[in-house]
């Protein structure tokens, strides 16, 4: 095992690498050492010759509480759309583009950002507790990392609109339902589970497995780009909103308390 204070990364059997968010304090949040310690980690199960498969997972009692909100302070004059295309941009592309499956295994709450991971990947599980919430608008953003661009292709402008503009939680049964997730588990055989899966596909045919996934993910990842950045220029604009800078201040007053 191989470590950066806030991502670990697993290996199992020879094949099978688990990249594993390790802030279970902060329920994993992303800040921006932990955004590019991901990303780095990503970039090494990519070009690693030896690794067929990856497993995307949190430490803890959640998969990603999303961004980390204690940097929008610090970082309250970055563009928003600058930090999403040098912290999260990357990682996101490369988990759609490279040719390996990507498993992620969601325990707890995926929010936030950390949904853009969760619909990012090839193959999602989820504990039968854990749950999506697109959080953005609760202080007052639209959702990025791409998760526009995924979520109306998965369920429709109507579903995600209302998914979008009211940040319900979307529950394990109701994401299965919805095309978001391949199974639900039972929390303690998540990770089993995961495994289960990484090793059916390193069974598979190599060549067939990688090509399988890059002919499905072709034909749409310049529109995925494109989503990017119209992302970035909106939230750019909610960004600067007065209700965003409330919103904020809301959250660090209630988390503080």
């Amino acid at each position: 095992m191989s470590s950066h204070t806030s991502v670990e990364v697993l290996h199992h059997d020879e094949a099978i690498v688990e990249i594993r968010l390790n802030r279970p304090e902060v329920r994993n949040a992303l800040d921006e050492a932990t955004a590019l310690a991901l990303n780095a980690a990503l970039q090494a199960a990519a070009e690693d010759s030896g690794v067929r498969c990856v497993i995307l997972s949190g430490e803890g009692a959640s998969f990603c509480a999303g961004a980390d909100i204690g940097e929008f302070e610090s970082g309250a004059t970055t563009p928003a759309s600058e930090r999403l295309a040098t912290l999260f941009k990357p990682a996101l592309l490369r988990m759609v583009a490279m040719p390996k499956p990507v498993i992620c295994a969601v325990n707890g709450a995926a929010a936030g950002i950390g949904v853009a991971y969760v619909l990012s990947s090839d193959l999602v599980l989820m504990g039968r507790s854990a749950y999506l919430k697109l959080a953005f608008i609760d202080i007052g953003l639209i959702p990025d990392g791409g998760i526009t661009w995924h979520l109306v292709r998965r369920v429709g402008h109507a579903r995600a609109f209302e998914l979008a503009a009211t940040a319900a939680p979307i529950d394990a049964e109701t994401c299965q339902t919805l095309g978001l997730a391949n199974q639900v588990v039972d929390d303690e055989s998540l990770q089993a589970e995961a495994l289960r899966w990484a090793r059916l596909l390193v069974s598979q045919p190599r060549q067939a497995v990688a090509h399988t996934k890059q002919a499905l993910r072709a034909s749409a990842l310049s529109d995925l780009e494109a989503a990017f950045d119209h992302e970035g220029r909106l939230q750019d604009e909610c960004k600067a909103s007065p209700e965003f800078a409330a919103r904020i201040a809301a959250f660090r007053d209630a988390r503080r308390r």
